[in-house]
């Protein structure tokens, strides 16, 4: 018997594997975290967390800390003040040769974004250090029940058709222990030892070149005037760009060249000077706290599932950090993952469900490490434009599945040319605000832990078809009524998801439209039963 059992396994505890394990326990799943560092990240390499990403935050309770932990953000247009608030954070990514230029309003606007998402969501993007936003995770995810282990590392794993073996090691005492999973999930990184040792490929336009963290605190604000601003790239002799990290620090990424900038990723003193040299600020007093050396690529995985072994996050797509997706995409490929696997080890979902996970993430994926490269490359050479740009909205939110865990029209493009989130399966449910006793309470809110049917005014034999339904099927399933148990007050909830009065709209437990009717049906428990076992595979079920 092994010293460990346990339903998931998960390899790797930065943002992607903590969200893993916190989606998991929400939804009530045994879960134990290893990570072979010893504590969470010290340095910034994600704090963008958008409104899509929040969304999900909300529902597992963490969005108020968030905020209270991490910068406001406003619109782009207030970078030109100075003298602004120590909190505050307008998202304008800037250009200049040197850092000097800002203060003396000779900076360029690279992109200039608002806080709102165009009423994508009922969140606002949040801007929280990963230093910070990893304890609350790790907090959260093992008062759900999920145990995380910091100082300890996958030694070796073996798959069977019912579950893997793995052995783990304690890297300060060297003991090992031996864990059986029903599933592993690898969240390990870049360089994924789980993916290797699988044999899974990447594809892509490989590496672009490195890049050195340099994270300090200095006084900065005399040199920008007291402006605040997202990033300011500085195309110079020593390019890299520069990121707020708090009130008093900050994070310099350097194009980093092993020759010619030799020894700076182990002395303070070097990494010092190449700051002064790309900063312009020859006699910059800053107290270097930490230097990382890191890749950027973009490489993608041709596979995200092998048997019982799933990748998410870095560990299936690296990309450059222009934009802000690498993290973000990562959680959300960790919530489309976790529901899926619950409904599985439940009971009522087929296995087959499980390969929608990468029919789903995988397209996705590909066109977010795109964006990611064209910004990375387009900014570098100091134009922010491309004829095939798409809205960062449209990347975080707007995206919809070519395939997948949905009946309906499929095909297409993941990221369409302009936001459109109409209610179409495959994509996140329109946002349409209305009120549940009196309270306010988005479409996106409803649906967290199980399906939801969301029927219009005159949708009442939807409603009933969906509760025998779900009855006789043995699923999670909750109804609402729009004009029954939820109001609408402002009228827009037909108009935003394409329905008519006797329509309905069937959410998956992430958020995501399942399935569609703009009107009525004839023998709805009937069409609703044969929807809802296709979508859970269980029509492949003997």
């Amino acid at each position: 018997m092994a010293d460990i059992e346990v339903s998931v396994l998960v390899v790797g505890g930065g943002l992607n594997g903590l969200a893993t394990a916190l989606f998991l326990s929400r939804q009530g799943v045994d879960v134990h975290l290893v990570e072979r560092n010893s504590t969470t990240a010290r340095l910034l390499r994600a704090a963008g967390v958008s409104a899509r990403t929040m969304e999900l935050f909300h529902s597992v309770g963490l969005e108020p800390e968030i905020r209270a932990r991490g910068l406001r953000l406003v619109p782009g247009e207030h970078w030109t003040q100075p003298n602004s608030p120590a909190d505050l954070l307008p998202r304008a990514i800037l250009g200049a040769k040197r850092l000097s230029d800002i203060g003396d309003g000779r900076a360029f606007v690279m992109e200039e974004g608002t806080v709102e998402v165009a009423d994508a969501s009922p969140m606002e993007p949040a801007w929280c250090g990963q230093d910070r936003l990893e304890p609350l995770m790790v907090g959260e995810a093992t008062r759900r029940g999920a145990r995380v282990e910091f100082g300890t590392e996958l030694v070796s794993f073996e798959q069977d058709p019912d579950g893997v073996d793995a052995v783990i090691r304690d890297t300060a005492t060297g003991e090992r222990r031996s864990v059986r999973a029903r599933y592993l999930i690898a969240a390990d990184g870049v360089s994924s030892p789980v993916r290797e040792s699988l044999g899974i490929t990447r594809s892509g336009n490989g590496t672009i070149g490195h890049v050195l963290s340099i994270l300090f605190e200095a006084d900065l604000d005399a040199v920008v005037d007291g402006r605040r601003f997202l990033i300011a790239y500085l195309l110079n002799e020593a390019a890299g760009l520069l990121h707020r990290f708090d009130a008093t620090r900050w994070v310099f990424g350097l194009f980093f060249d092993p020759e010619r900038h030799a020894g700076a990723e182990t002395s303070k003193d070097k990494a010092l000077e190449l700051l002064r040299t790309a900063l312009g600020e020859p006699d910059l007093s800053a107290d270097i706290q930490l230097v990382n050396r890191w890749r950027l690529a973009h490489e993608v995985a041709d596979a995200y599932r092998s048997g019982r072994v799933f990748l998410v996050g870095d560990a299936c797509h690296v990309h450059p950090p222009a934009g802000g997706y690498g993290a973000n995409s990562g959680m959300q490929d960790a919530h489309n993952l976790a529901w899926k696997l619950a409904a599985v080890l439940r009971g009522w979902a087929g296995d087959g469900l499980l390969d929608t996970y990468e029919q789903e993430r995988h397209p996705v994926g590909r066109a977010t490490a795109d964006q990611a490269w064209i910004r990375q490359t387009t900014r570098s050479e100091g134009d922010g434009g491309h004829p095939d740009l798409r809205n960062s909205t449209v990347i975080s939110t707007g995206y919809r599945y070519p395939e997948g865990a949905f009946e309906g029209e499929k095909g297409g493009e993941p990221l369409e040319g302009e936001l459109r989130i109409d209610g179409r399966p495959g994509m996140r449910v329109p946002h349409v605000w209305l009120e549940r006793d009196g309270a306010k309470v988005s479409t996106v809110e409803l649906a967290t832990d199980t399906f939801v049917l969301l029927a219009a005014q005159d949708g009442g034999a939807w409603a009933e078809a969906a509760r025998a339904a779900g009855a006789a099927l043995g699923l999670p399933l909750t109804v609402h009524r729009v004009g029954g148990d939820l109001a609408d007050a402002e009228g827009r909830f037909c108009e935003l998801t394409g329905l008519t009065s006797q329509g309905a709209l069937l959410v998956r437990p992430d958020g995501f439209v399942a399935w569609r009717s703009p009107g009525a049906g004839d023998r709805p428990e009937d069409l609703l039963r044969t929807v809802l076992g296709r979508i859970t595979a269980r029509d492949r079920e003997v």
